[in-house]
């Protein structure tokens, strides 16, 4: 499994960065399979050495942060240039956000309040979503990560952050500039939904 490969050494090399022994962390990713049982297993138990190996809860969030997908891996950079060049013209945020309304299974439906950027996620399964009773069921039926989906039990919460780095992603390449990604709400930590706020790194938008 190339990918798997691709994606330890990439948690190693930022764990490393930030103070920890990142192979101590990756230990036994060699012997995993594409079993999601098996994975999610295997990363609640990495994200417990990763707290032993990195004791400050902040470290270990921009960890996650930096050691998420990356949307123009995944999708090509298209689309943040186009969204970069709208910006670059009309300077103004909010015909940014509209124009990425309009392609919401790509972008969701992100909008401004107080000050920042709102990301809300929409369920994976809207149908199952509706049905859920318990907020076991509202994860398993709104959660895109399969390893949260086949979790038996709850990962850390900082586990979203991996979220909050994707955002990240998109909104500095649209804007060009950094930008501070915070996860205001999270089923992990038994919300309803998910929810990431986007600010300027500098200031407020």
């Amino acid at each position: 499994m190339g990918w798997l490969s691709d994606k330890a050494a990439k948690w190693r090399r930022i764990i490393d960065d930030h103070g920890g022994d990142g192979r101590a962390v990756t230990a036994g990713w060699q012997s995993l399979t594409s079993d999601l049982e098996v994975l999610a297993r295997w990363s609640e138990e990495a994200q417990g050495r990763l707290a032993l190996q990195v004791p400050d809860p902040a470290a270990r969030r921009e960890i996650m942060r930096q050691r998420s997908c990356v949307f123009t891996e995944e999708f090509g950079d298209g689309d943040i240039l186009a969204l970069r060049a709208l910006y670059q013209a009309s300077g103004d945020i909010e015909t940014v956000l509209r124009s990425m309304r309009d392609n919401p299974d790509r972008f969701g439906q992100p909008f401004l309040e107080n000050g920042a950027i709102i990301e809300v996620r929409r369920p994976r399964d809207p149908a199952a979503y509706a049905k859920a009773t318990d907020a076991y069921q509202r994860q398993l039926a709104a959660c895109y990560c399969p390893l949260i989906r086949a979790a038996r039990k709850r990962m850390p919460l900082e586990y979203c952050c991996c979220s909050a780095g994707w955002y990240r992603g998109i909104y500095q390449g649209i804007f060009g500039r950094p930008v501070d990604v915070v996860v205001e709400a999270s089923l992990l930590n038994g919300d309803d939904h998910c929810r990431f706020s986007i600010r300027f790194a500098a200031a407020g938008l």
